[in-house]
């Protein structure tokens, strides 16, 4: 297919993305999107990004678009939604640890999203992707805590460009192992995709593709130890507040890894003797708790509409049970 579209004062200045999806009526977004990153959409026969605003008299020219078949969303509403504040732009729930954000291939229908379909069904044509209606950021399926959902497509495209100008403010506190020689400090090393494992993260050495700044602040709050019974010895932990301000895949548990204080619970980004400390600390613990890293998204803050947001909640039970176990220092 070749097709071109001149833009006139009618047409407006809408991203490039946004108005071809109202354009093109056998074609998602998300496909869109693709192809104008592939190329195969021109904006005066130069290539632009899916976000460039159109002007009169712009020429589009585009040469196909790949169809891509996405599986489809199954409601779920034996999925109870923790939901904070509700307003007719957007939700703001906590996320419990254990719930995966998305369906994946081992997952298709236990997921946040299929939930959000159930209760809220025009919630289905928010956002970039089919699999991620309304979803502004993502929590690892054992992290718990806040979360914000668009409900419309404005307020998606307002709060995607907040959070592209990390100008959304996240809060989470973490179990860390160790003692920190500073008690607050900044974290600033590139993250990207290592090449042993598709799905993992880095901060330095090998890797696939480019590295992406990343930066983490955090502070600590408390001190703790354990008695680990194979070595008759106390093991340090602290629980620390941490405000990321870029928004990587894994960053916090990265980070921490990556100055030698991984997450208590984390056994995939640890060293060995840190991989036989977490065995040890799961073995502590009852087997109706969770026995994962330790990571709460304890507090929000954003602008919308020139009004300001601030959220924040409490830890989850299991975190006290956890640190109710533990001798301060």
């Amino acid at each position: 297919m070749e097709n071109e579209i001149t833009i006139t004062e009618e047409d407006g200045t809408s991203r490039l993305d946004t108005f071809l999806a109202r354009k093109i009526d056998n074609r998602s977004r998300g496909d869109i999107i693709r192809a104008i990153k592939a190329g195969d959409i021109l904006v005066n026969e130069a290539v632009v990004k899916p976000h460039y605003k159109i002007h009169t008299d712009d020429t589009i020219t585009i040469t196909h678009i790949d169809a891509v078949q996405e599986q489809e969303l199954t409601p779920n509403k034996d999925i109870r939604l923790d939901i904070i504040e509700e307003n007719d732009h957007f939700l703001v729930i906590n996320k419990p640890s254990g719930l995966q954000v998305h369906p994946s291939t081992r997952r298709e229908t236990d997921t946040l999203t299929n939930s959000l379909l159930a209760y809220y069904p025009a919630i289905k044509n928010v956002g970039d992707d089919r699999l991620r209606p309304g979803i502004m950021h993502r929590l690892d399926k054992d992290t718990s805590g806040l979360m914000v959902i668009a409900k419309d497509q404005q307020t998606y495209e307002t709060l995607k460009e907040a959070f592209k100008m990390r100008k959304i403010q996240k809060t989470y506190t973490a179990l860390v192992w160790g003692s920190f020689d500073k008690e607050e400090g900044i974290i600033e090393a590139p993250i990207a995709r290592a090449k042993s494992y598709t799905k993992q993260k880095v901060a330095l050495g090998k890797f696939g593709g480019d590295a992406k700044d990343a930066l983490t602040h955090y502070k600590v709050v408390e001190k703790l130890s354990l008695q680990m019974t194979k070595n008759a010895s106390d093991e340090i932990i602290s629980i620390v507040e941490v405000q990321p301000k870029t928004g990587r895949m894994h960053q916090i548990r990265v980070h921490f890894a990556h100055i030698q204080h991984p997450l208590v619970g984390d056994t995939k980004y640890c060293t060995k003797n840190q991989y036989d400390s977490n065995l040890q600390f799961f073995e502590s613990l009852p087997d109706s708790e969770p026995h994962t890293f330790l990571l709460h998204a304890t507090k929000l803050a954003f602008i919308l509409h020139e009004k300001k947001y601030n959220y924040e909640i409490p830890l989850p039970e299991f975190f006290n049970t956890y640190t109710d176990s533990l001798k301060s220092v």
